[in-house]
């Protein structure tokens, strides 16, 4: 098959960055505005502290559902398009949301209120399992092997406006109420502000065509009157890739999640202002927003390998430092914050990219979005309440030695993956096209 991927104009992706950044906006809200929700949903005894840990622990119960997620619209986006697993996951993303922003406290019903944040963060999980590879896939289809790594770091850039609206709207709600009104009530706000966002969002992606690299595959397979390959079994033979972005995975989100869990940690552990923790995030976002588009590009000039190195490098050496400066003021928190989120961009921006060029067409988001989604399921989640866990009991720098840690692993798993800038995405629909360009 040769069929050459399609340039993308900016309407042919909108749809795509959109949800995509809608669904992190819901997913951001939670850490952001977990110190103020924390004591609706746990009230009744204990601490603050322990309420906000115990509001990170089923943030956890999310991430547990993103494999889950990934397989289910992974699948749907295999074999009935990415377009429809894109409005699928964008319409349960919204469901999610409502349920938070609807839902009783704890002095209304007692413990039913725990036990629909847990239902909503899983319905929450399994949208966001299969959200961001079927994006992924979108966009890298739509993309021309000479422009792949710039288009796809917009989806970490709008993974990152997702993310910067939520603080930005936790900014502007802490500088103008007080703490006390937030945690009363004000809280829902930002969660209903998702709900509509959500609704948007979802029109625009009806609107989106499906890939031509994906309708290729599709007509390619009927033409030689052939099944659709066993989705299962070209999973089983793509073990290798899988691998690959596990490892790679590992080390990109433990670092993201350290620092996209920094505001509750300011706030609730280190009792910084929280009008100035969340403006520091939002200088600290802007920041990763302005570097992944040239992190991207900088990728199709020279490599995605060389990109990873450096990010990997510069994170491995200066995490530990910086976490140093955490004592609670703005100025250490956006010292840190901001020279982590720069280098941080570097393997962020080409992620996407990466993953569709080293899975085929056949099995791209499920194959992506599993390997992914487990990744993050297992060493991502546990991030802010062990950080949070560690933070009171010792103190962040500890934290610092696991982030480095597992930076280093993701480092050395980069010099066993084959470089990819350059692919054409339209040569290799099945894990069989793998063997044959291998040999």
């Amino acid at each position: 098959m040769t069929t050459q991927t399609q340039p993308a104009g900016g309407k042919k992706i909108f749809g795509a960055l959109i949800g995509s950044a809608m669904e992190v906006f819901d997913w951001s809200i939670y850490t952001t505005f977990a110190a103020f929700f924390a004591f609706s949903f746990f009230g009744g005894g204990g601490s603050d502290t322990q309420a906000f840990i115990n509001s990170l622990v089923v943030f956890a119960v999310g991430f547990i559902a993103r494999p889950i997620g990934s397989l289910l619209f992974g699948y749907i986006s295999d074999v009935r398009g990415r377009r429809v697993s894109l409005f699928l996951t964008s319409l349960t993303a919204l469901i999610g949301t409502l349920l938070i922003a609807l839902a009783p406290s704890h002095a209304q019903i007692g413990v039913g209120a725990a036990i629909i944040l847990v239902v909503a963060r899983v319905v929450q999980g399994l949208a966001h399992g299969g959200e961001q590879p079927a994006a992924g896939a979108y966009i890298a289809e739509r993309s021309t092997p000479y422009n792949r790594g710039a288009l796809s770091s917009l989806i970490y850039v709008s993974i990152m406006v997702g993310s910067l609206l939520a603080t930005l709207l936790g900014a502007v709600l802490t500088s103008s109420t007080s703490k006390e009104a937030m945690i009363d009530g004000l809280w829902r706000v930002p969660f209903l502000v998702g709900g509509l966002g959500s609704l948007i969002a979802l029109y625009f992606v009806w609107r989106l065509e499906e890939t031509e690299v994906f309708e290729a595959a599709a007509e390619d397979s009927a033409a030689k009157a052939t099944k659709r390959p066993n989705l299962w079994k070209e999973m089983a033979r793509a073990w290798r890739p899988a691998l690959q972005i596990i490892g790679l995975t590992l080390g990109i989100t433990i670092a993201f999640q350290n620092w996209a869990a920094m505001v509750g940690f300011h706030i609730s552990i280190l009792h910084a202002d929280p009008a100035h923790a969340l403006w520091t995030a939002v200088a600290a976002n802007i920041l990763a927003i302005i570097a992944l588009p040239l992190w991207g590009a900088l990728s199709d000039k020279i490599g995605r390998k060389p990109v990873l190195i450096i990010g990997f490098v510069g994170l491995a050496l200066s995490t530990y430092p910086l976490m140093q400066f955490l004592d609670g003021s703005w100025q250490h928190m956006l010292i840190g914050m901001g020279t982590s989120m720069v280098l941080l961009a570097a393997p962020l921006s080409i992620l996407p990219a990466l993953m569709a060029e080293l899975v085929p067409t056949s099995i791209r988001t499920i194959g992506v979005g599993f390997s992914y989604a487990l990744a993050t399921a297992i060493f991502g989640g546990t991030v802010p309440a062990l950080q949070a866990w560690i933070g009171e009991n010792w103190s962040p720098q500890h934290f610092g030695i696991y982030v480095t840690l597992t930076v280093i692993i993701s480092l050395i798993v980069t010099f066993f993956i084959p470089e990819t800038r350059g692919k054409d995405l339209s040569e290799e629909a099945t894990t069989a096209d793998m063997d044959v360009e291998k040999h």
